[in-house]
């Protein structure tokens, strides 16, 4: 079996697409015996990027905007064009090219029908390519059961199978926290993430714990200036504890993972959400949201607040920030939880699926 696959999401800053992609191909390379008989290649859809640290095998760079374009307007060409002849071609990133063989759309979440994405123009493509895969027979892959559901409801897709990714498994360890509590926040400072509330929240948070402080990690996002005008809107003793690191690297961002007092994840809507078990699998406490699929992956691991409730963020956080005992109990079921998300079961459920359209 031989599958072509969009690599596309490795290019850059690595977002929880990028992630997923690279889990997933690693995760080949790691757990599917040889004598699985099977071939992946990889396409990209640009010329000039290269995939860090690539070790996937044959890569097929493409123009980035026109083939996007040409697939998207006029159904071709098609995929083995490129890449040869193949069994199956999985389209990672919201768009399947056009191919004689069986296809496989990746739908990571559907924020693109919210009013989360700034750029409507991106949200009217993302539209536009899952309504083309479902109508003309893709397979629909998706990463939970709150988008499968969205899916099956949005598009009457028939087809849609729900492959988790993992996290990378850490040594077992016992948390040991930080004398200074520290809260920690990852991601693009994209409006859905929810970062405007957690600064609101810092303010009460910061007020009745005197030594609090508050780091922020990731790359700008479409709300990027929101978050810099509330920030220089605290009182100036609450502003010099709040602290943006921008893209780190992974070992990095690891590190201050690993050494916060608690992950918060107040995301307004998540398709999965990988700090949230990146941060358990170390032990970290998480408080994060009932926002689309975040409920299913934390489970019970994690304290959780409606959406947007600053209020009720701010409380939960004082309130964890103020019990030892129930930071602990967070931190040993949280490795628990993050150990049932691993690669293996990803690279083996998505061989499964592959080879059940052959």
């Amino acid at each position: 079996m031989r599958v072509a696959i969009d690599a596309t999401p490795l290019i850059g800053s690595r977002t929880g697409i990028g992630v997923f992609v690279d889990g997933l191909l690693r995760s080949f390379q790691d757990y599917i015996p040889d004598e699985a008989e099977y071939e992946v290649a990889t396409y990209t859809l640009s010329l000039k990027a290269r995939i860090r640290g690539s070790t996937h095998g044959h890569w097929v760079p493409l123009p980035a905007r026109g083939s996007a374009f040409v697939w998207r307007t006029f159904g071709g060409p098609k995929i083995e064009r490129f890449v040869g002849d193949i069994d199956v071609v999985h389209g990672t990133n919201f768009l399947v090219p056009p191919s004689k063989v069986s296809r496989v759309i990746s739908v990571h979440d559907l924020s693109f029908l919210n009013d989360f994405r700034s750029d409507r123009n991106s949200n009217r493509r993302f539209d536009h390519s899952v309504k083309e895969a479902v109508n003309s027979g893709a397979t629909v892959h998706t990463i939970s059961e709150h988008v499968a559901e969205e899916i099956r409801d949005k598009y009457g897709a028939k087809d849609v199978r729900v492959v988790y990714p993992g996290v990378e498994q850490k040594p077992a360890v016992t948390k040991t926290f930080p004398e200074q509590p520290t809260l920690l926040a990852v991601g693009a400072t994209n409006k859905r993430k929810g970062f405007v509330d957690l600064i609101k929240a810092f303010q009460s948070v910061a007020r009745q714990n005197k030594m609090v402080q508050l780091q922020l990690v990731g790359p700008a996002g479409d709300s990027d200036q929101e978050v810099d005008q509330c920030i220089k809107r605290l009182p100036d003793d609450i502003k010099s504890r709040v602290h943006r690191f921008g893209f780190v690297k992974r070992e990095r961002r690891d590190q201050l993972m690993n050494d916060a007092t608690l992950l918060v994840h107040p995301s307004h809507y998540e398709g999965f959400g990988f700090p949230v078990l990146e941060a358990m699998s170390m032990g970290t406490p998480v408080v994060t949201t009932t926002g689309g699929a975040l409920p299913e992956i934390a489970g019970e691991a994690a304290l959780k607040v409606h959406p947007g409730d600053v209020d009720a963020l701010a409380d939960t956080i004082i309130e964890l920030l103020a019990n030892e005992e129930l930071q602990k109990k967070l931190s040993v079921v949280g490795i628990d939880r993050a150990q049932m998300f691993n690669w293996r079961d990803t690279a083996e459920g998505m061989l499964d699926l592959y080879t059940s359209l052959l």
